[in-house]
């Protein structure tokens, strides 16, 4: 009798174990299926912040001097394509007529931040390829500097201006 009820037991727990395989089974191809959508949406979600961060940066910024406080600079910056954006740089007119500063170019939003590559110049000897980089440091103020030494920064962004002065600058943003 004894051995009649054991094998009774070990019967009823064989098919009890073989039951649970099978629902443990099923429950991880469910976990599986489930998380496939789930980190197909991660890179959504990647893609939604940057543009977000992106269009944060979207308006017009100028330096402290603006507008009429000597040499003042104003960056323009709009959309320009996925990743992409649009990027003028002015300055106060000259006596002459000239910008005090101008540069314009389409730069790429990487980092949380605008980087528009600069080429090497002749007159830049100790300089290599820069990047320039457009940076908010917040909600309403952005940087603006390359990447480098103080010197090299100075030189490659002073290329872009007609006086004595560079577009490395802190920018306020100003209503359109």
């Amino acid at each position: 009798m004894i051995k009649k009820f054991a094998f009774s037991l070990l019967l009823l727990a064989a098919v009890s174990a073989c039951k649970n395989d099978k629902n443990v089974k099923e429950a991880a191809q469910e976990e599986v299926i489930t998380e496939i959508p789930t980190s197909t949406a991660a890179p959504k979600e990647e893609t939604y912040q940057e543009a977000a961060q992106m269009q944060e940066l979207y308006g017009t910024y100028v330096t402290a001097n603006y507008p009429d406080k000597g040499i003042w600079k104003q960056i323009s910056i709009k959309y320009a394509g996925p990743d992409r954006v649009k990027v003028d740089i002015t300055g106060n007119p000259l006596d002459d007529g000239r910008p005090s500063c101008a540069m314009s170019d389409i730069g790429v939003f990487r980092n949380g931040r605008i980087e528009i590559p600069i080429e090497k110049k002749e007159d830049m000897a100790d300089a290599d390829r820069t990047l320039m980089l457009l940076q908010l440091t917040d909600k309403d103020n952005i940087a603006l500097r390359s990447k480098g030494t103080r010197d090299q920064y100075w030189i490659v962004l002073s290329l872009f201006c007609n006086v004595n002065t560079t577009l490395a600058d802190n920018y306020k943003r100003i209503a359109d």
